[in-house]
C-alpha cells in the first residue's frame, strides 16, 4: 500500500512511498524530525505555501490511514485544515482525527494544491487525478457564452487611457522585437506571441495564453493539444474541455470568436490550472483579418486558436480585449501562412519549374493529390559515376567527381524545366522527369515529344562528357536515358512537412527498365513503342526498332527504339540505309532464319552496338532454338 502526496496543479510532481503498518511519516515543506525519533519525512519539493513545514502526520494500521494535524510551532497559527479532495470551491473541511479508506484522499487547504491519497497501487493514482480534473471541467459548464462571431470595436471604449496607451506601447515597440522577428520556427512564435499576450492585457492578473490545435475524434469529442509547450509556466495548463466542445469547427470562421463568463459576475469558478477565480476564457481563430479568412491549419491538418484565461478581470475588460487578440491571431496567421508558402515553394523548387509554380501558387491543392494520369516518364542515369568514384585516388578527387556530377544532374534538371516536364525524384546520379502531370493547364497531347525533346537536348548538352571506350572502341555518352508513356498513378506522397511526387505503375517501371536496357545496346537513349507511336512523323529524328524484349520482373514483352543520335555524343550514328538494314535483320530474326540474320548483321557489326547484340542473340538461338511458342522476345536481365 502506498502513501502518496501529489501536485494538483501539476501531477507530475509527486512523492509516494511504501507505507507499511504503523510507520510513522511527518508531512510538509521541511518536516523537523529530532534525532530519537522513528519518523519517516515526506517532503514536497512544490510551491504551496498552504502547507507548512512541518504539516501533518500519517500512520497506518494495516487497513485505514490516519493522519493528524501536527501542533502549531511556538508564535505560528495551527497548520491548514484538511478537506475533501474536490475543486476549491466544493471542499469542505473534515473532523479530525481524519481515517482515509484505501482509494481516498485529502487537500491540504481549502484552496490548497496538495493533496494525500492512500491508496493499494501506484496505477490507482492516474485514476483518481483524472476523477479530480473530471470535477474541475463541471465547473466549466457553469460558464455562458456571451459573445460569440461577432465583434464590436466600440468594446475597445470600455478601456481606459492608461490601457489603451499601455496596449499602443506593446505594439509599436514590444511586438516587432518579441515576436515579429527572430523567431525560428512555428513553436517558437507561437511561445513568443503567448508570452506577449500574457504581458498585453493591462489590468487583468493571472493571464494565460496558449495556442492550441483542435480536432475531433470519431466520437465526436473535442481533442486539444497546445502548440507552445513551457515546461516551466505551462506543465499544468489545461484548457478547459467542456468549453471547447462547444466550438462547432465544421462551421468555424475567422470571425468565430467564443467569450465566456459566468451566469454571475460574482461567482468565481476554480481554474483547474491556477486554483483561482477564473473571469473570463476566450478563444480567437488564428486567421488573417478578414472574415473571408481560412482558420490557419497545423502540419496534421488541425485548426488552430488562441486560447486565454483570465483570473482577474472584468467582463466588460474581456469584450474590449477581444480585437487587441485577433488581431495578434492575424498576425500570427499571417507570418506562419507566409512561412508555410515559403517552405512550399522551396519543396516545389525540387520538382517544378519556376513557370509551373507560378501557376500553381494560385491552384487548387488537390492537383496533387494521387491519380491516375496518362504521362510520359523518363529516368536518365549518369553511366559509369560509380565507377569512377571506386577508381578515385583520394578525397579530393572524389569531391571533385561528386561535384562533376552534380553539374551534371543539375543539367537534366534544367532541361527538364525547360520542355514543361516535372522532376519526381533524385537519385545520386540521376533524376526521374515525368510530363503530362498536373494538369494546370489545357492537355497537351504531345507530353511524349517533350519528354524525347528533352532527352536529346541533354544528351547534347553532354557532349563534352563522351569518353571514348577502349574494351568497345567507339565513344559513349555521358548518360544512359529510357522513356515510357502511358496511364500511370502519380501525385505527392507522404507527410505536409516532408512530401514528395511518387510515381507508381508498370509505365514507370517499364521507363526504369529501358534505361538499364541501353546499357546492353550501349546506346544513348530508348523509348518505348507507346512513346514512339505518339512521336512518329514530328519532326526530322530517326528511330530504330532494336527487338522485342521481356524486361526483368515482366511477364510480357514490348517492342523498343533507340533514338539515333550522332557518334559526337555518344550515339550510334547509324544512317536511314543502315536502319533499314537492321530492321530487316530483325525481321529474319523473328522468323528464326538465324544465318540470313546474322549475314545481314554482319554489314553493320564492326561500329554498331545493337547490331553485335543481336547477332550474338542470333546465333545463341541458333545452337539453341527457342520454343515453338516463340514469338519473337528476348529476355533481358537487366533491373
Amino acid at each position: 500500500m502506498f502513501l502518496v502526496v501529489v501536485n494538483l496543479e501539476n501531477p507530475r510532481e509527486m512523492v509516494a512511498t511504501q507505507a507499511p503498518p504503523r510507520d510513522v511519516f511527518r508531512i510538509g515543506r521541511k518536516p523537523r524530525i529530532e534525532e530519537d525519533e522513528e519518523v519517516k519525512a515526506i517532503r514536497i519539493t512544490w510551491q504551496d505555501r498552504l502547507v507548512s513545514r512541518s504539516h501533518c502526520e500519517a500512520q497506518s494500521d494495516g487497513q485505514a490511514m490516519k493522519l493528524t494535524r501536527l501542533p502549531a510551532i511556538k508564535g505560528r497559527n495551527k497548520p491548514n485544515a484538511l478537506y475533501t479532495c474536490a475543486p476549491p470551491r466544493e471542499r469542505q473541511q473534515i473532523e479530525e482525527p481524519v481515517s482515509l479508506q484505501l482509494g481516498e484522499s485529502v487537500a491540504i487547504g481549502a484552496k490548497g494544491e496538495t493533496a494525500i491519497y492512500w491508496l493499494k497501487t501506484l496505477t490507482d493514482l492516474e485514476e483518481k487525478v483524472a476523477e479530480y480534473f473530471d470535477a474541475l471541467e463541471q465547473e466549466k459548464g457553469e460558464y455562458v457564452e456571451s459573445r460569440t462571431a461577432s465583434q464590436d470595436y466600440d468594446d475597445v471604449e470600455k478601456l481606459d487611457e492608461y490601457s489603451l496607451r499601455f496596449q499602443l506601447k506593446m505594439l509599436q515597440k514590444e511586438l516587432p522585437e518579441q515576436v515579429l522577428s527572430g523567431w525560428t520556427d512555428d513553436v517558437d512564435l507561437l511561445t513568443r506571441a503567448a508570452i506577449f499576450v500574457e504581458g498585453a492585457l493591462p489590468g487583468q492578473k493571472g493571464v494565460t495564453a496558449v495556442f492550441i490545435a483542435l480536432e475531433r475524434d470519431q466520437d465526436g469529442h473535442m481533442k486539444s493539444e497546445i502548440l507552445n509547450p513551457d515546461p516551466l509556466a505551462r506543465a499544468d495548463f489545461r484548457p478547459s474541455r467542456t468549453l471547447l466542445h462547444r466550438i462547432d469547427l465544421a462551421k468555424a470562421k475567422a470571425a468565430d470568436i467564443h467569450l465566456w463568463t459566468s451566469k454571475q459576475n460574482h461567482r468565481d469558478f476554480a481554474a483547474e490550472s491556477l486554483h483561482e477565480s477564473v473571469d473570463w476564457v476566450a478563444t480567437v481563430p488564428v486567421a488573417r483579418m478578414e472574415d473571408s479568412a481560412t482558420i490557419y491549419k497545423d502540419d496534421s491538418g488541425r485548426a488552430v486558436f488562441l486560447y486565454v484565461q483570465t483570473t482577474q478581470g472584468s467582463e466588460a475588460a474581456g469584450a474590449a480585449s477581444i480585437p487587441f487578440l485577433r488581431l495578434i491571431s492575424s498576425l500570427v496567421a499571417s507570418l506562419l501562412s507566409a512561412r508555410a508558402d515559403q517552405k512550399l515553394q522551396d519543396q516545389m523548387a525540387a520538382y517544378f519549374s519556376p513557370g509551373l509554380r507560378k501557376i500553381m501558387r494560385e491552384s487548387d491543392p488537390e492537383v496533387l493529390k494521387p491519380a491516375m494520369v496518362d504521362c510520359t516518364v523518363m529516368f536518365a542515369d549518369r553511366r559509369g559515376h560509380s565507377r569512377m568514384l571506386e577508381t578515385a585516388k583520394s578525397d579530393v578527387e572524389i569531391l571533385d567527381r561528386l561535384d562533376n556530377n552534380q553539374r551534371v544532374v543539375g543539367l537534366i534538371t534544367e532541361e527538364v524545366f525547360r520542355s514543361h516536364g516535372v522532376i519526381t525524384d533524385f537519385t545520386g546520379d540521376g533524376a526521374l522527369g515525368l510530363w503530362g502531370w498536373p494538369s494546370l493547364v489545357d492537355s497537351d497531347q504531345l507530353h511524349a515529344l517533350e519528354a524525347v525533346e528533352a532527352a536529346e537536348a541533354i544528351v547534347e548538352r553532354l557532349a563534352h562528357h563522351v569518353v571514348y571506350e577502349e574494351e568497345i572502341g567507339r565513344s559513349m555518352a555521358a548518360v544512359r536515358i529510357g522513356i515510357s508513356t502511358g496511364r500511370i498513378a502519380v501525385g505527392k506522397t507522404g507527410p505536409k512537412q516532408q512530401w514528395h511526387i511518387s510515381v507508381f505503375g508498370s509505365v514507370a517501371n517499364l521507363g526504369a527498365r529501358l534505361e538499364r536496357i541501353a546499357k546492353e545496346f550501349k546506346v544513348p537513349v530508348l523509348i518505348s513503342d507507346d512513346t514512339y507511336c505518339r512521336i512518329e512523323g514530328f519532326g526530322k529524328r530517326r528511330f530504330r526498332r532494336l527487338c522485342l524484349i521481356r524486361p526483368a520482373g515482366f511477364e510480357e514483352s514490348y517492342p523498343v527504339y533507340e533514338l539515333v543520335l550522332p557518334t559526337s555524343v555518344g550515339g550510334s550514328g547509324v544512317s536511314a540505309q543502315d536502319i533499314l538494314t537492321y530492321e530487316k535483320a530483325l525481321s529474319f530474326f523473328h522468323n528464326r532464319e538465324w544465318d540470313d540474320a546474322i549475314d545481314l548483321l554482319d554489314i553493320l557489326v564492326s561500329d554498331d552496338p545493337p547490331s553485335a547484340w543481336l547477332q550474338k542473340k542470333a546465333k545463341i538461338f541458333r545452337e539453341n532454338p527457342p520454343p515453338a511458342s516463340w514469338a519473337g522476345e528476348i529476355a533481358s536481365l537487366s533491373k
